[in-house]
């Protein structure tokens, strides 16, 4: 049987008998470590009680896992092995153990295999069928970003918090797939701002985007969101000293240049609005609240920019990062001295060449 995370409880609540062999695989480490305490806590619910941990790494000795198998318990309990394959695959000398394992597994231990990603053929091997026909394989998938906003959502309602939409998406931004990070995050909202268990209005705890920037962590991805800030408030000296701690730490050319371009786009299409009769309350409605006061002044100082000039300097940027244009052969150093003239002149300075 082939699951995804989010089939395994009820899965597992509709098992007359509790499988004896799990494999869960694939790299999101937030659902591998709930699927795996998700089997834990049914086996033991089950007398399952007894647990061993085995790391197969690439010294590891197969033969251990046929020892433990067949060894007996002291107690007389019941024992989960729980077989942590460090390597991409198990490989030869692996395969054949769980195949042999597989053959005959002891009714009274559950093997529970978790690997990284396994690609599509060692999916299809014999060893990987024999789990298939008999227990349960779990595969982890990397989430999207619209399934990262659900997550996100159902995470937080589960936490008994009423998120907007905007706080979702300012959440889901800011931690860019990584779901171990959104629980942190979620977890400090909830010691932030959730109502108290004594608290009798059985009203769940609005999170808005004001409260996500007020409680998530200080990062180069919030580094990244502090430079439009920065810009789109003409502070050029903040500008500058983001721009050196983004390039220090080493964020991706292509994120600084897809935030500035981003802000040049939206500037540009707002200025050419207002400049054909829609009114301000038009043009900035429909951003989230915290920003439509940056973006208001940066509307005033730029709604007569040379705004055919500073989309041609995205475009030039565009492909000197990627290795083109006259410029390409001068490295990443000439591109992270675009990227902090192309946020200056969004500021409102007039750069000197």
């Amino acid at each position: 049987m082939r699951l995804n995370f989010e089939q395994l409880p009820l899965y597992l609540e509709k098992q007359k008998q509790i499988p004896n062999v799990f494999l869960i695989t694939g790299n999101e480490p937030l659902q591998k470590m709930e699927a795996a305490d998700c089997i834990r806590l049914h086996a033991k619910k089950n007398q399952f009680l007894e647990r061993e941990i085995l790391h197969a790494d690439a010294q590891f000795n197969w033969s251990s896992l046929t020892a433990v198998s067949s060894e007996l318990s002291l107690f007389s309990e019941k024992k989960l092995i729980d077989l942590r394959v460090e390597t991409k695959t198990p490989g030869k000398a692996g395969s054949q153990a769980i195949r042999d394992y597989m053959q005959n597994p002891p009714p009274d231990k559950i093997l529970l295999i978790q690997t990284p990603k396994l690609p599509a053929s060692t999916l299809n091997s014999a060893w990987a069928k024999a789990i298939d026909k008999t227990g349960a394989i779990i595969q982890v998938w990397d989430l999207s970003t619209p399934k990262t906003m659900a997550w996100i959502s159902k995470r937080l309602h589960q936490e008994g918090m009423h998120p907007t939409a905007d706080a979702v998406r300012l959440l889901t931004e800011r931690v860019e797939g990584n779901l171990l990070a959104a629980a942190q995050e979620i977890s400090k909202l909830k010691l932030l701002f959730h109502k108290s268990d004594d608290d009798k209005s059985n009203r769940e705890t609005v999170i808005d985007e004001e409260k996500v920037l007020m409680a998530v962590s200080d990062s180069s991805r919030f580094s990244i969101f502090d430079l439009s800030n920065a810009v789109m408030l003409g502070d050029t000296h903040r500008v500058q000293h983001i721009h050196h701690n983004l390039r220090e730490e080493g964020v991706p050319i292509p994120l600084v240049l897809w935030t500035l371009s981003d802000l040049s786009r939206q500037l540009y299409t707002a200025s050419f609005n207002l400049n054909n009769g829609m009114q301000i309350s038009q043009v900035i409605g429909k951003l989230p609240r915290p920003r439509q006061q940056p973006f208001q002044k940066a509307l005033q100082r730029m709604k007569h920019a040379d705004w055919m000039s500073i989309l041609k300097k995205n475009n030039e940027i565009d492909r000197l990062s990627k290795g083109q244009g006259d410029t390409a052969n001068k490295g990443l150093g000439r591109v992270w001295s675009e990227l902090l003239e192309l946020a200056l002149i969004l500021a409102g300075t007039k750069v000197i060449n």
